[in-house]
């Protein structure tokens, strides 16, 4: 199973805001070149490795994202939401932590922690700003309560952090400004109301795919870097044009 597959039924299961049933999963994913057959084995397999739900008997049953998935979703959702910045205060977080011994375990949360924007300054310690409150700090507790460890708050003295290169800064500007411009194109084509489905959900998980990308930075930090804030005007403007042709496919479900 690709990923890519993986992660169009979850965008289907997000755009829907609902639990599907397996018949209007198929329906929904059909414009998007996945065949009953396709589905089906992804939903069995999705369900058994804990990314999907299943909810009632096996011919009705209905199928949502998993907790885990929710908190990534919650995550691509608050990264492209349209609000203001506010102000931070300077400081970092600085998070040691006694990392499981489990691999697995050990790099499903290192995973978590980079999808949060702490990254590695050393083996076990892993560093963000303190910023945007409160979310930050949800963060950081939800870490602490999980696996033994300890976090400062404060300011970097010397060596300050190369906080462009810890977080590849122009790289990921540069990717971002290239993907704006992908996605300015895309809303600029005519799209018919039987496909405009399929192109929402094309655009969409490529927007996510990169948008988790994202570290949640101040943007102070990113400084003459406009290249993420151009990926979230584009798909806003995208969204806003194509939602309400995409809208009927779940009225017919």
């Amino acid at each position: 199973m690709t990923r890519d597959s993986r992660s169009l039924l979850i965008g289907i299961l997000v755009l829907a805001g609902r639990k599907l049933t397996a018949a209007q999963l198929i329906r929904l994913a059909a414009p998007a070149g996945l065949s009953a057959t396709n589905v089906k084995s992804h939903l069995t397999r999705m369900t058994r490795d804990g990314s999907l739900l299943r909810a009632g008997p096996r011919r009705f049953a209905t199928y949502e994202p998993a907790p885990s998935q929710k908190l990534v979703i919650e995550g691509i959702r608050a990264r492209l939401a349209k609000v203001s910045d506010p102000s931070w205060d300077g400081t970092w977080l600085l998070l040691s932590l006694r990392l499981p011994q489990h691999r697995a375990e050990r790099e499903g949360l290192r995973a978590s922690l980079w999808f949060d924007g702490f990254r590695p300054v050393s083996s076990e310690v892993f560093a963000r700003p303190n910023w945007p409150l409160p979310w930050a700090r949800e963060r950081l507790r939800s870490y602490l309560d999980a696996v033994p460890g300890v976090c400062f708050q404060g300011h970097f003295l010397c060596p300050r952090l190369d906080v462009c290169q810890l977080y590849d800064l122009d790289g990921l500007d540069a990717e971002a400004r290239s993907l704006a411009e992908w996605i300015r194109r895309r809303k600029a084509r005519a799209i018919l109301r039987h496909s405009a489905f399929a192109e929402r959900l094309k655009v969409g998980g490529r927007v996510a795919r990169f948008i988790g990308h994202d570290p949640r930075l101040p943007p102070v930090l990113w400084g003459q870097r406009r290249g993420m804030a151009g990926v979230v005007h584009a798909f806003q403007k995208f969204e806003q044009h194509i939602a309400p042709l995409a809208h009927g496919s779940f009225e017919r479900t």
